[in-house]
């Protein structure tokens, strides 16, 4: 699975990281299989002054299929923050 999260208050500002599913916490993985298995979030036009917020970009390979999501800070779901954390420290811990 490849994670970019881009956009924020600082420019450069960018985090990315691939990882598997098994090196995910119990939660984040509960998360990712909610989203692969459900209805896809749909990423809500950012608000009136949310230019400053995060873009968070997934994508995951499940055999020949591959999931692309791209989901803005402000609509993001809440059954997704746990998923979003742990890729979020995963790239904060790589980038060291």
């Amino acid at each position: 699975m490849h994670f970019r999260r881009s956009g924020g208050l600082f420019a450069g500002n960018r985090l990315e990281v691939d990882v598997s599913r098994e090196d995910l916490d119990p939660a984040a993985a509960e998360a990712l299989d909610r989203v692969l298995d459900g209805p896809r979030p749909d990423a809500p036009p950012a608000p009136a002054g949310a230019a400053d917020g995060y873009q968070y970009d997934l994508t995951v390979r499940r055999g020949e299929e591959v999931v692309s999501l791209r989901l803005d800070e402000s609509g993001l779901p809440p059954e997704l923050v746990p998923l979003i954390d742990a890729l979020e420290q995963r790239a904060l811990d790589r980038r060291g």
